[in-house]
């Protein structure tokens, strides 16, 4: 039986406060038609799941209390099966969000989004307006796809919200408050999250052009703080603000401290494994064990979660947006209570 919304959140925000096991992200395909070179994931081919395996381990990830599942790639959208996939999410009482660069997106999909009960949000990868920019970020020439699909969502909006997700570089943090006004004005979220410094894990690909001078941290640094400001104020920024204090604390060379990874959530691979997080390597194999048995390896990969943490860190979403909301959970409430849905009002 699935729960009403408003109770299925207090279910999540309980287990994340314990500390429990609770968010996963799968990427249900590595295939992408675009190349960013923040990214690994497109050049690494990996065999792809069929359905009857996905749902066989989806069940036993939420029989063992996982309750949100990130549906992301590569491209989610390549895979004809995907609204089965999310379909196979409702059954099982997930709530879940998906991910997509916006290049293949179009409305038979968006049709398909008003059957969906579990579905929380959309996301919408969105760099820069600029074209040459795109194309040097996302490695393909792609960003007309994309904004026809921001433009289908706006003027035909899904029931579930729309944000945009901003991968914040030395290249384009510029630009980061003309995307903040672009979300706004069609009734979108902004995420933003800056990319990580430095590559050697299993999701990030080359950085050589995003490695920032002092000067430019310090930048993008102040903005983030500058965010931070924003959305205790009620901009439709998606992250908690405390997420934004840590980017630019992260930006500054600062210790990250603890991460969520191998507790509060872990990452589906295409095939079946399981890692404690994006970045770091599979530890168990869902299709040949248990997710107890599973479990129990990705826990146990605490020593090299710290080094990470400590010599590598990122920070993405997933990691300390979600850390920080499990640890201040009314913080996030409050200013979420202040963040209504952009352009609702506005809308025919």
């Amino acid at each position: 039986m699935r729960l009403p919304l408003p109770l299925a959140a207090l279910r999540v925000a309980w287990r994340m406060r314990r500390q429990k096991p609770t968010f996963l992200s799968f990427n249900v395909s590595n295939r992408c038609n675009e190349a960013c070179p923040m990214c690994s994931v497109w050049c690494t081919p990996a065999e792809e799941l069929p359905l009857s395996e996905i749902e066989r381990i989806l069940g036993d990830l939420k029989s063992f209390g996982f309750l949100v599942v990130e549906v992301s790639g590569g491209e989610p959208f390549l895979r004809p099966d995907l609204f089965e996939i999310f379909h196979l999410l409702d059954r099982l009482g997930f709530l879940y969000t998906t991910t997509t660069n916006g290049t293949v997106f179009n409305a038979s999909h968006l049709a398909g989004f008003g059957g969906l009960r579990g579905l929380l949000q959309l996301a919408v990868s969105l760099d820069t307006l600029d074209r040459q920019l795109y194309r040097q970020l996302r490695g393909r020439d792609l960003l007309p796809e994309v904004l026809a699909a921001l433009d289908l969502l706006s003027t035909s909006p899904p029931p579930q919200p729309v944000k945009l997700n901003m991968t914040l570089s030395r290249l384009n943090f510029r630009e980061t408050l003309t995307l903040l006004d672009f979300a706004r004005a069609r009734g979108f979220y902004l995420s933003v999250f800056p990319v990580a410094q430095g590559g050697g894990f299993s999701h990030r690909g080359d950085h050589r052009q995003y490695a920032a001078s002092d000067g430019e941290r310090r930048e993008m640094a102040e903005l983030f703080r500058t965010l931070a400001r924003l959305r205790r104020e009620g901009a439709p920024l998606w992250e908690y603000s405390g997420f934004y204090e840590k980017a630019a604390h992260y930006l500054t060379g600062g210790q990250m401290g603890a991460c969520g990874a191998g507790r509060l959530f872990a990452d589906l691979h295409t095939d079946g494994r399981l890692a404690p997080c994006v970045d770091l390597p599979p530890v168990a194999d869902l299709r040949r064990e248990g997710v107890r048995e599973g479990w129990a390896k990705v826990a146990g990969c605490q020593d090299s979660i710290r080094h990470c943490a400590e010599f590598s860190p990122c920070c993405y979403t997933c990691s300390y947006n979600l850390t920080l909301t499990a640890e201040h959970p009314l913080d996030f409430l409050r200013e979420s209570l202040r963040v209504r849905r952009p352009g609702w009002r506005d809308r025919p």
